[in-house]
């Protein structure tokens, strides 16, 4: 006997980050937070081996579940930690799946971060306490932050969020 939905796979996830996309609202135009962080990664070379490749890219503010928190209170943490901004969680916005190669543990990672809808409410001084170096943290239009987003998987979740956000907005109105 099967647990397994027909026709459903089930996967298991090593991993479970949360985080947030940050709007503010400033002269009837919206604005969103990223971050600018370094990524390492390994990159081939022309002689077979590998040398590392530091690249700068910019992102959402996400991160890991600490301490049995849930999914909200790990994506407000995160982006206070790397955004250095209180915000609000109006809405889920939607999970991505990724999967990655852990280097220690020598094994394939699947990892699952889900994403909120905030709005920006103040600026925090919380220090961000993780081997990730944020360099970075700015405010952008909707075209700007498509153009500058490094993942396509968060260029799809921006679009999604700039849906919802506009629906609400038209129903406050």
């Amino acid at each position: 006997m099967s647990l397994k939905p027909e026709g459903k796979e089930i996967v298991e996830y090593d991993e479970r980050s949360a985080g947030g996309l940050v709007y503010k609202q400033e002269n009837n135009k919206t604005f969103w937070l990223l971050v600018k962080t370094t990524t390492d990664r390994k990159k081939k070379n022309g002689t077979g081996g590998n040398t590392k490749d530091n690249r700068i890219v910019y992102k959402f503010p996400k991160g890991h579940i600490q301490n049995k928190e849930f999914l909200k209170q790990t994506a407000l943490r995160e982006v206070e930690e790397e955004g250095q901004v209180k915000a609000k969680i109006v809405t889920k916005l939607g999970s991505n799946n990724y999967i990655i190669w852990d280097k220690l543990q020598k094994k394939r990672i699947i990892k699952k971060v889900t994403f909120f809808l905030m709005e920006y409410l103040s600026v925090s001084n919380l220090k961000h306490f993780d081997t990730e170096m944020v360099l970075a943290r700015d405010w952008f239009t909707f075209e700007e932050a498509k153009e500058k987003l490094a993942y396509d998987s968060e260029k799809t979740l921006l679009k999604k969020a700039k849906s919802k956000l506009e629906a609400l907005l038209k129903t406050k109105k």
